[in-house]
């Protein structure tokens, strides 16, 4: 395949960066046929999968962490959309949370050299991918996801964990989640399901379409990305001495057990609410003040390089 390689230098606390010579000489020791791009500000790695589709690349693939996957992905998606041509999502993965390659067997975070060998091998599979429309204000936000999407305190997290730069991983979000319980305030929420409706105060509402999100959290232990549905998770206002024992039940999935917990599974969702809220996709804030969000399953809309 006829590949390009986008790096966010920025992934990973600027560790993706810091590996550049070595991916350089890992990509051309692997014999690909590759041209290697650099992004220099978020949402440059969709523009950038978008040019090389144009170009005629038939592999784009994302250097990097969740986001950096995330921007390659709607890149691929929109070319799609568009009629401009279609290619593979390959994976290196870089980057802080690293919460999609959970679900793909034989990936590891920081496994560069072993990423680079399933490049040169060109082995794909079709996996599915949720598109979602997001009214915030006088905006309506149309993007694509390939692991997961928060609404409510789960996507705060996500605005806390922006904030920190002296930590990576799964310690630098169980800080930004003890900041987020500390100031994020439930409101009333709808969820509406493969005609089901959820109504309650609801510290949030995650889809998944992976297992993990949040640097590690288990929030979908069910998901899978190729059955063409999502897994809701919904957990409704807790007392603090809940969540203090609930909190550790999220790492190992044995939350979904709890009867303020409400899962399924759907191909289309919808959630809103008349208090604004947060909503991210593959732990990237997409807004902060969303009032409705839809959401609908594209089964197997990408070829993605395992």
């Amino acid at each position: 395949m006829k590949t390009c390689v986008i790096l966010n230098p920025a992934a990973g606390r600027g560790a993706a960066g810091q590996r550049r010579g070595e991916l350089e000489a890992a990509l051309s020791g692997a014999g690909l046929d590759f041209t290697l791009l650099t992004t220099h500000g978020r949402g440059g790695a969709t523009e950038l999968a978008f040019q090389a589709i144009e170009r005629g690349f038939t592999c784009v693939a994302a250097v990097g962490g969740d986001g950096t996957i995330n921007e390659v992905l709607n890149g691929i998606v929109g070319s799609k959309d568009r009629g401009v041509g279609e290619a593979a999502l390959g994976i290196i993965p870089l980057g802080t949370g690293s919460d999609f390659i959970k679900a793909l067997d034989g990936f590891e975070a920081g496994d560069l050299h072993g990423a680079i060998r399933r490049l040169a091998a060109g082995a794909t599979r079709p996996v599915d991918v949720g598109r979602i429309t997001v009214t915030a204000g006088a905006q309506e936000i149309k993007r694509a996801f390939i692991n997961g999407l928060g609404a409510g305190i789960d996507a705060q997290v996500a605005v806390e964990v922006g904030k920190i730069t002296w930590l990576s991983g799964l310690a630098a979000y169980m800080v930004a989640s003890m900041r987020a319980l500390a100031t994020y305030r439930p409101g009333l929420m709808t969820v509406r399901y493969d005609g089901n409706e959820l109504r309650r105060r609801l510290y949030f509402a995650t889809l998944g379409n992976g297992r993990f999100q949040g640097g590690g959290f288990m929030l979908t232990p069910a998901g899978k990305i190729d059955d063409g549905l999502l897994d809701l998770c919904a957990v409704q206002s807790l007392r603090p001495d809940q969540v203090i024992r609930y909190y550790p039940r999220l790492l190992d999935g044995t939350h979904v057990s709890l009867p303020v917990v409400t899962t399924a599974q759907a191909r289309q969702i919808e959630i809103s609410s008349s208090v604004p809220f947060p909503v991210a996709t593959d732990g990237e804030v997409v807004a902060t003040d969303a009032t409705y969000v839809a959401v609908e399953t594209l089964p197997g809309a990408v070829r993605l390089v395992a």
